[in-house]
C-alpha cells in the first residue's frame, strides 16, 4: 500500500470516528455527561475541514443537523457551541449552496423567526420590550440571530431565504411583519460590511413598513432606519435620503403613539449625522417645524430626542442653518431657562449642547447676542459643585470647547474661568470599578449586539470621559488661541505630560500626546516674541526637556497601534521643533525603543487585518528616526552602531520595499555624517545597496541612488573598491525603459546625480571620457528640481576642474556642455540656484574668450534659436 493511500485511509478513519461521537441514527450521539468527547470531536473535524473540506460533502446533512441542534440548545457548554459555530463557518465557506446546507440553515432561520414572533399585542406598550427576562422566547430569538448572522452571513440569509422573509413581511399577523423588520435591524448591526453591498435587499421592505397599520411594526421600521443609519453610513444616507427624510418627518406627527415619535426623532439624529447639507436642505423647513412642535408640546422624552436631533441637523447643515436661527434659538433658550429653574438636569444638559452646537454652526457674529447668557449658565453650573460622575460635568466641558471654536481669539477673556476648571477635571484620579455596562441590560441595542453589556473590570467611565473631554478642550484652546493661552502653558503642560506615560485610558493619552506639539509651538512663539519685545517668555527648552522623554517612554508602554501612531507623529513634530535637546542617555533610550518598534513591526505576522496598521507604524517610526538623524547629526557618530545594525536588518531581501526604503534613508543620513567610518562598518552588507538598484520599484530606486551618491561623496577609500558595482546599478536605473514613466523620473534623476558624484570624487578610478559623456547625455535634469540643482552645480564644478581638456583637447563634449548650459539659462532659476547661474555665465564667458571664433559660432548655430538667443543675451548683460 502506498504512503499516500495510507494517509488517505487514516484521515477517513479519523473523520468517521469523530462523526460517530457526534451523530448516531440521525440524532445527537452525546449528552451533557460526555460533552468533553464532543468537544474533542469538533476540534478534530475543524482541523480536517481546514485540510480536506472535500471529505465532508457526503456528510453535510448530518453535520448541519448536529450543528444547529447544538446551537439551538443553551444547555450545552459555551465551548461546545463555539466549536460547533467554528465548524459551521468553515463548512459554509465551501458548501453554502449545497441542498443539505440550505435545508438545515433554512430550518434554523425559520426557528429564529418563530421566536421573534413571540411578543404580546399590548396597546399600552411604552417603547420598552422589558428585555430583563432572558428566558423570554423573543429575546432568545434576537440573541440567536445577533450571534449567528455574522457566521452564516447576513447577505446569504436574505438572498437564499428571501421567500421566507417575504412571507413574513406580507403576513396578516403584525408579529410576523415585526419579526421580519427586526431581523433586518439585527443583520444591519451585526453584518454591516456585507450589508452595504446589497442595500436594497436589506432596506426596501423595512422602509415600506414605516407606514404599517400596526404601531409596533412602525416603531420597528423606524428603529431599523436608525440601525441602517448607524451601521451602513454614508451609503444608506446617500441612496435613501429621499425616502427616509419624508418618512421620519411624517412619523414625528404620529402623536397617537408618542413612542413612535420619540423613535423617529432618535432615528433622525443618527440619519442626519452622516448627511451633507445638500441632502438635508430640501427637507429642512418641514423637519425644523416638526421638531419645534415636539419641543413645544412633547413630553420629556420626546423633547430630549428632539433637542438631540436639532443638534445633529445643525452640525450637518453648518452655516446653512443660519436661516433658522431666529426661529429656533428662542425656543432653545426657553427650554434651557425652564430646565435650570426646575432643576431638570437632562433637559438642561441637552439644551446647552444644542444651543452651543447652533452657535458653532452659525458663527460668532449671529450668536453674539446669546453668548453671554450661555456663558453665565456654564459658570453657574461650574460653581454648583456637581457630583463626580454627573453627566452634566462633561457637557459643561464640551460646551466650553464649542464656544472656544466659535469665538476663536475672542474666547480669551474667559480663559481665567475656564482653564482652572479644565485642569481640575484633567487631573481627576481614576478609580477601578466592576461591573461596567455600556448600555442598559434591558435596551434593545444591548440584546441585538452580543458584545455589549459584558461584566468586566473597567475604569470608572464617567470620570475617564471627563478627563478626556478636559484634555480635548485644553487642546482646542491651545489650537485656537495664541494670545493669552501662553500664560497657561506651564500649568497645562504639567497636567498633560504625566498623562502621556501614566494614564490608564488611551483616549486621554492620545489627546495629551496630540497636544504636545501645539504647546511647544506656542511656547516657542512666546519665547521668540519675548526676545523682540522684552517679554520674558516661557521656558521652551525646559518644556522640551520633559515633554520629549515622556513621549519616548509612552512608546514603551505597549500602547495600541492607533495611540502608537499618534505618539510617533507628535514625537517627530516635537523633535523638529525643539532641536537637539535630548541628553546622551535619553538618546540611547530613544534609539533603543524606536529600533525595537521597527524590528518588531517588520517581524509581526502579516494578517489582512493588521497589515495596514503595521505598515503605517513602520513608516511613521522610520520617519521619526530620520527626523532624529537630521536633528542630531552632530551626535550620530556616538550612536551609529545602533543605527546601522537596525538598518542592516531592515534592508535584507525578505523585507518589503517600504521597510528597506526606510533602511536606505537612515543609511543616507548616517553615511553623510559618519562618512568613511559608516561605510567601513557596513561594507559587508553594501551588496544590498547595489542589488536594490535592479528592483522594479521607483521609490526604492530613488533612495538607493541617493545612498550611492552620498557614499561616493563621503565614503573615501572604502567606496573606491565598490565603484564598478555602483556604476552597474546606476546604469540599470538610467537606462531602464520605465524611466519614461512619470513614477520613475525621480529615480532617474537621483541616479544621474549620483553618477555625477562618482565622477567628481573618484575620477582617477574611471575612464573619464566614457563616464563623463554618459553622465552628460542625461542632462539637463528637469523633473526633480532638487536633484537638478545638485547635478547642474556638479557640472559647473567639473567644467572648472576639466576646462583645459574641454577647450584645448578638441573635446567632443564641449558642444553638449554649452547646450546644457543654454537649457538651464532658458529655465531661469528653476533648474539651478542663483549662484550656479552666475557660475554658468562666467564659464560661458571663458569659453567665448578662449575658443576660436569659428568654433564658438559653430557651437551657437547648433543650438535651437531660442536657446542661442538667451545665451547671447546673458553674455551681453
Amino acid at each position: 500500500m502506498s504512503e499516500e493511500k495510507e494517509h488517505e485511509d487514516a484521515i477517513q478513519d479519523l473523520m468517521s470516528k469523530a462523526i460517530e461521537i457526534l451523530i448516531f441514527e440521525d440524532k445527537l450521539a452525546f449528552d451533557k455527561s460526555n460533552e468533553d468527547y464532543a468537544q474533542m470531536a469538533f476540534e478534530e473535524l475543524i482541523e480536517l475541514t481546514k485540510e480536506r473540506p472535500d471529505l465532508f460533502l457526503p456528510h453535510l446533512k448530518d453535520m448541519f443537523q448536529c450543528i444547529y441542534q447544538i446551537l439551538d440548545n443553551s444547555e450545552f457548554e459555551e465551548k461546545t457551541r463555539f466549536l460547533a459555530k467554528e465548524l459551521m463557518v468553515l463548512l459554509l465557506l465551501h458548501y453554502r449552496d449545497e441542498k443539505p446546507v440550505l435545508l438545515r440553515t433554512g430550518k434554523f432561520i425559520s426557528q429564529i423567526l418563530s421566536r421573534l414572533q413571540d411578543i404580546d399585542d399590548d396597546p399600552s406598550w411604552d417603547g420598552n420590550d422589558n428585555f430583563d427576562d432572558d428566558s423570554r422566547v423573543f429575546v432568545q430569538g434576537v440573541k440567536r440571530l445577533a450571534q449567528y448572522a455574522p457566521a452564516i452571513g447576513g447577505q446569504f440569509i436574505l438572498e437564499k431565504f428571501k421567500i421566507m422573509f417575504d412571507f413574513n413581511f406580507f403576513s396578516q399577523k403584525w408579529q410576523s411583519r415585526h419579526a421580519a423588520v427586526i431581523s433586518c435591524s439585527i443583520i444591519a448591526r451585526n453584518c454591516p460590511k456585507e450589508s452595504i453591498n446589497e442595500l436594497d435587499l436589506l432596506v426596501e421592505q423595512p422602509m415600506k413598513a414605516v407606514d404599517d397599520t400596526h404601531f409596533r411594526v412602525r416603531w420597528a421600521a423606524i428603529n431599523a432606519i436608525q440601525e441602517f443609519s448607524k451601521n451602513l453610513n454614508p451609503d444608506f444616507q446617500f441612496q435613501y435620503y429621499k425616502k427616509v427624510l419624508p418618512a421620519l418627518t411624517k412619523a414625528l406627527n404620529f402623536s397617537s403613539h408618542p413612542y413612535v415619535q420619540v423613535q423617529a426623532a432618535s432615528a433622525l439624529f443618527y440619519f442626519s449625522k452622516d448627511c451633507t447639507s445638500g441632502l438635508l436642505t430640501p427637507y429642512m423647513d418641514e423637519i425644523v417645524n416638526k421638531l419645534l412642535r415636539c419641543l413645544q408640546r412633547g413630553k420629556q422624552l420626546l423633547k430630549e430626542e428632539a433637542l438631540t436631533a436639532v443638534g445633529s441637523l445643525v452640525s450637518s447643515s453648518k452655516d446653512h442653518f443660519q436661516v433658522y436661527y431666529k426661529t429656533v434659538m428662542p425656543h432653545l433658550k426657553v427650554i434651557m431657562m425652564k430646565a435650570a429653574a426646575e432643576s431638570n438636569s437632562v433637559l438642561l444638559r441637552k439644551s446647552i449642547e444644542c444651543i452651543t452646537m447652533v452657535g458653532l454652526a452659525v458663527g460668532k457674529k449671529m450668536f453674539s447676542d446669546d453668548i453671554q447668557m450661555v456663558v453665565q449658565s456654564l459658570i453657574s453650573l461650574q460653581e454648583s459643585k456637581l457630583e463626580r460622575g454627573d453627566p452634566m460635568r462633561n457637557q459643561v466641558l464640551r460646551a466650553w470647547g464649542r464656544l472656544c471654536k466659535c469665538l476663536g481669539q475672542d474666547f480669551q477673556p474667559y480663559l481665567g474661568v475656564v482653564i482652572p476648571h479644565l485642569l481640575q477635571s484633567a487631573q481627576l484620579e481614576s478609580r477601578v470599578t466592576s461591573p461596567k455596562y455600556t448600555e442598559s441590560k434591558s435596551s434593545f441595542q444591548s440584546v441585538i449586539s452580543p458584545n455589549l453589556g459584558d461584566d468586566r473590570t473597567e475604569i470608572e467611565e464617567q470620570v475617564i470621559e471627563e478627563k478626556a473631554e478636559a484634555c480635548k478642550v485644553l487642546f482646542s484652546c491651545a489650537t485656537e488661541l495664541m494670545e493669552g493661552f501662553d500664560l497657561w502653558i506651564d500649568e497645562v503642560a504639567q497636567t498633560l505630560v504625566p498623562l502621556i506615560s501614566f494614564d490608564l485610558n488611551e483616549q486621554v493619552r492620545e489627546v495629551s500626546v496630540s497636544a504636545m506639539p501645539v504647546l511647544l509651538n506656542i511656547s516657542k512663539a512666546s519665547m521668540e516674541k519675548g526676545h523682540v519685545e522684552g517679554y520674558q517668555g516661557l521656558p521652551f527648552e525646559e518644556l522640551c526637556f520633559y515633554t520629549i522623554p515622556a513621549l519616548v517612554e509612552a512608546l514603551h508602554k505597549e500602547p495600541s497601534m492607533e495611540i502608537q501612531l499618534t505618539i510617533l507623529d507628535s514625537l517627530e513634530e516635537c523633535m523638529e521643533m525643539s532641536g537637539p535637546t535630548l541628553k546622551t542617555e535619553q538618546i540611547k533610550r530613544f534609539l533603543h525603543i524606536i529600533l525595537e518598534i521597527l524590528i518588531t513591526s517588520s517581524t509581526l505576522s502579516r494578517s489582512r487585518v493588521e497589515y495596514e496598521q503595521i505598515e503605517k507604524i513602520h513608516i511613521t517610526a522610520g520617519d521619526c528616526l530620520i527626523t532624529f538623524t537630521e536633528v542630531y547629526k552632530a551626535y550620530l557618530s556616538q550612536f551609529f552602531d545602533q543605527l546601522l545594525s537596525c538598518m542592516a536588518y531592515m534592508w535584507e531581501n525578505d523585507k518589503n520595499a517600504k521597510e528597506r526604503r526606510t533602511a536606505f534613508r537612515i543609511f543616507s543620513d548616517v553615511a553623510e555624517k559618519c562618512q568613511e567610518e559608516a561605510l567601513k562598518y557596513c561594507e559587508g552588507n553594501l551588496r544590498f545597496l547595489f542589488d536594490a538598484c535592479y528592483e522594479r520599484n521607483p521609490e526604492v530606486q530613488q533612495i538607493v541612488a541617493k545612498c550611492i551618491g552620498v557614499s561616493a561623496q563621503f565614503g573615501g577609500a572604502i567606496f573606491k573598491s565598490h565603484i564598478k558595482e555602483a556604476l552597474g546599478g546606476l546604469n540599470s536605473i538610467m537606462r531602464d525603459p520605465e524611466t519614461l514613466n512619470p513614477d520613475y523620473l525621480p529615480a532617474h534623476d537621483a541616479a544621474v546625480s549620483a553618477l555625477g558624484k562618482i565622477y567628481l570624487f573618484h575620477d582617477e578610478q574611471l575612464n573619464e571620457a566614457e563616464v563623463f559623456g554618459r553622465w552628460l547625455s542625461h542632462l539637463p535634469l528637469v523633473n526633480d528640481l532638487d536633484q537638478a540643482r545638485v547635478a547642474h552645480d556638479q557640472l559647473c564644478l567639473m567644467v572648472e576642474k576639466f576646462s583645459e581638456e574641454l577647450i584645448h583637447n578638441d573635446n567632443a563634449h564641449l558642444s553638449k556642455v554649452i547646450a546644457v548650459f543654454a537649457e538651464i539659462l532658458w529655465a531661469g532659476q528653476n533648474l539651478a540656484s542663483k549662484g550656479t547661474v552666475n557660475r554658468i555665465i562666467e564659464q560661458l564667458e571663458n569659453f567665448q574668450s578662449d575658443l576660436p571664433p569659428n568654433t564658438w559660432a559653430s557651437t551657437l548655430s547648433s543650438l535651437a534659436p531660442s536657446r542661442a538667443k538667451i545665451l547671447q543675451l546673458k553674455l551681453l548683460s
